[in-house]
């Protein structure tokens, strides 16, 4: 019994692994650490040496992947209302993000929606310390009068 139990779930990962590997590659990219080797003056081999740019692209990937959060963070923030303004917003303004901005960005999604909401539509005064050239580019995307509101920010 035991072995057929292992002989399925063989049988079930050689089945899965051409399905899911072209997935992971789509989704899953991680900083390539590689450590090329280099021959010396005298022709041995040195494996200790990063010949790479791995060291300089983890910041690149962790602006990335705050880029990300902040995108989904705007997208699904529980309230269909902001949602739309802050998705479709979000979707095309945060891949031309600097770390800065990106900054003040993650500042407002920490706020409470009620107050985003009224900040947005202009019921309400943004506070002096949030009310930075990021607020003021989304306040202008939400009064300019956009016309093509998709829920989640797909257009």
């Amino acid at each position: 019994l035991l072995l057929r139990r292992v002989d399925f779930r063989m049988v079930l990962l050689r089945r899965l692994l051409p399905i899911v590997r072209p997935i992971r590659r789509k989704w899953m990219r991680f900083p390539p650490i590689l450590v090329q080797k280099q021959r010396n003056f005298v022709g041995e081999r040195k494996l200790d040496q990063d010949t790479t740019a791995a060291k300089a692209m983890p910041q690149h990937f962790e602006l990335d992947a705050r880029r990300k959060k902040a995108l989904w963070r705007c997208k699904q923030r529980g309230w269909v209302e902001i949602d739309l303004l802050m998705g479709n917003w979000a979707s095309e303004n945060i891949p031309k993000m600097d770390e800065k901005q990106l900054s003040e960005l993650e500042v407002i999604i920490a706020q409470e929606n009620p107050s985003i909401l009224n900040w947005l539509l202009g019921h309400e005064e943004v506070p002096e310390e949030l009310n930075t050239e990021t607020m003021k580019s989304m306040k202008a995307y939400v009064t300019e009068g956009r016309k093509d509101w998709t829920v989640g920010g797909n257009q």
